[in-house]
Formats: C-alpha cells, sequence, structure tokens
C-alpha cells in the first residue's frame, strides 16, 4: 500500500453527481474532500450533459414520477425533488438556456467543470478504483487500488449501470462491484437487478426520443410501430419505454426513417432503477455514508422518467452537501 492520505470526506465516482457535489462543496469554501474513480477514462472526462426539456411541467411532475414508478418511489424524496427543482434550474441559470418551469437542463461541458474542481481544489482527484470501505471507531477506510484514505465521511456517487454491467463498458471495466463495498459497510441496496432498457440505442449511442421526432418507425417489414410512432410525436415516450420495449417484441430489427436516414434502433440498458438506499436527506443506513446519483434508490420507484435523472443529481446534489457542511 501506498500512504495513507487523510481528509474530511471521499466522493466515490466522477461522474456528473460527484462533480456537481465537489462544485458545491468548493463554492462554500471546502476544499478537504477527495474524487475517487476508477482511471482517467471515466465518464466525466470524455462525455458531456446535454439534457433537454422533456415537456413535463412542474405542476404535474410528481403524477407523471407516481406514473413513471407505478406509485413505488418514496414519497419524501420525490417531495424534496419537485419542491426544489425550479431552484437549482434557476441556479444553472448562467449554464443553460431554458425554462426553470421544464424539467431537464443543458449542463456546461463536464470536463471544465472538472478542470475548474482541480484548479480550485488542489490534489482532489484520486485516479484510483475502491476496493472497501469500513467504518473504524474514529474514521471511514477507504482502501483503494493506489492505497488508503482515512476520512469521516463517504460519498457514493459512482454510476450504476456501470457497477452492474461493467463488461458492457469495456474502456470504463471496474474490478469492484461497488454495490457490494457499499453492502459489505452496512448500507441496505435495494433491487440491484432493476435495469431500465432504453429503446432507442443505436451502435451502442442512445438516442434521445426528442432527435427522433421528425422520423417514422417501422419494423423489417416496413410496417409501422404505431404506439411508438404516437409517443415520439407527443413528446412521451420516455413515460413509456416498457411499452415501446414490448411493441419492439414482434420484430426482428425496427428502424427510425427520415427520407434516406435509415437509423436501426436497438434496445439496451440504460440506468440502473435499484440501489443504495437514502432517506430525503441522502443519508444512508450507515452514519456519514451517502448516496448520490444513479447509485441510490428510493427517487424512481419501478420506472425512471425521461430527464429526471439529471433533475435528481442537481437536486441531491446540494442536499448532500448541506449534510456535510453542517
Amino acid at each position: 500500500m501506498k500512504t495513507i492520505k487523510n481528509t474530511d470526506t471521499v466522493i466515490v465516482g466522477a461522474g456528473f453527481s460527484g462533480l456537481y457535489l465537489a462544485h458545491h462543496l468548493i463554492t462554500h469554501g471546502k476544499r478537504d474532500f477527495l474524487i475517487v474513480a476508477p482511471d482517467i477514462q471515466t465518464v466525466s472526462d470524455k462525455s458531456y450533459f446535454n439534457i433537454r426539456s422533456r415537456g413535463v411541467r412542474q405542476t404535474s411532475l410528481k403524477e407523471s414520477m407516481n406514473t413513471a414508478s407505478y406509485g413505488k418511489n418514496n414519497k419524501q424524496l420525490v417531495n424534496v425533488f419537485v419542491n426544489n427543482i425550479d431552484n437549482e434550474l434557476t441556479y444553472l441559470s448562467h449554464l443553460t438556456k431554458m425554462k426553470p418551469s421544464y424539467l431537464g437542463a443543458i449542463v456546461a461541458n463536464s470536463k471544465s467543470l472538472l478542470n475548474k474542481i482541480r484548479k480550485e481544489s488542489s490534489f482532489s482527484r484520486v485516479y484510483a478504483e475502491v476496493v472497501s470501505v469500513r467504518k473504524k471507531r474514529e474514521y471511514i477506510e477507504v482502501s483503494t487500488n493506489e492505497g488508503v484514505i482515512h476520512c469521516k465521511k463517504v460519498v457514493f456517487c459512482f454510476g450504476g449501470l456501470r457497477a452492474r454491467l461493467s463488461e458492457k463498458f469495456i474502456d470504463e471495466k471496474v474490478e469492484s462491484n461497488l454495490f457490494k463495498v457499499a453492502k459489505a459497510v452496512g448500507c441496505v441496496v435495494m433491487y440491484q437487478d432493476l435495469v431500465m432498457k432504453h429503446p432507442f440505442y443505436s451502435k451502442g449511442v442512445c438516442i434521445p426520443s426528442d432527435d427522433l421526432y421528425n422520423f417514422d418507425f417501422v419494423d423489417d417489414k416496413s410496417k409501422r410501430l404505431e404506439l411508438t410512432h404516437y409517443l415520439v410525436r407527443a413528446h412521451n415516450a420516455h413515460h413509456r419505454f416498457d411499452d415501446i420495449c414490448k411493441e419492439y417484441q414482434r420484430t426482428v430489427k425496427r428502424y427510425a426513417v427520415n427520407g434516406n436516414k435509415i437509423i436501426e434502433l436497438d434496445i439496451e440498458p440504460h440506468f440502473v432503477l435499484g440501489g443504495i438506499r437514502i432517506n430525503k436527506r441522502g443519508e444512508t443506513k450507515v452514519n456519514n455514508i451517502y448516496a448520490l446519483g444513479e447509485c441510490a434508490y428510493g427517487m424512481h420507484g419501478k420506472g425512471r422518467l425521461g430527464g429526471g435523472s439529471i433533475g435528481e443529481i442537481l437536486v441531491m446534489s446540494r442536499v448532500v452537501a448541506q449534510q456535510i457542511l453542517k
């Protein structure tokens, strides 16, 4: 093992949830944290977040989430989300051009956010993979494949899909399933195997349904997929991905067609709906251990409203930051 590091907070994961949490901490003058991630090819270094408005007005957001989750969601968490999303989008107004009355955001390039955090909080980024987390009497021990970190608080911000299905992400393959790491330290992990399927993938790339608005949807025999066609036109596909996937089942192949442009569509795993159980403050069952983002369970129930994930991150990052700053 290399030299032991000491810090107040360890953020496990360097995607948008981890970076946005770090942004809040730095904004409030807190710089004694470390971001731990497997390598420099994590999502934060090579992806962008361009989350569009899904046409879901705030007045119907709670009802929409209840519909998407079949009534199985955590009502307290949904209330926290619904009551605070407008404030978060207003806070991001310098990064986005959209009406706060709609769900969604166009977020600045995450690599720029990462570079900003690096600049304002020196040595905050550790390129290492977490192997285990253990609760000691006076500190929490986070073991990585580069060494050991002693800290007071841990926030799990890892991507649930990558933890569950790492074999599908060859360039981001991890050795440890962080859900198991969280469970071993005493966190409650719910429905880890519940994975949402997205029906609009092409050659491994997810296509937002709004980008397909002007397309027609047909099967391998050129017969229109009526339900898919209707839902995309109504900007309502994100509510009913399960129904679209069922319509796909009667086809061998399916396509989105717009003139000479033909896109073959596939169903791919997109989001882990289960995860580490949290309360409305982002706290897990274990004192001083939190969960945020896709790895956290309780917001979406059995279905995720399209665009709701980014909204959850925006709200819960501030909520968790408030707990850490206390």
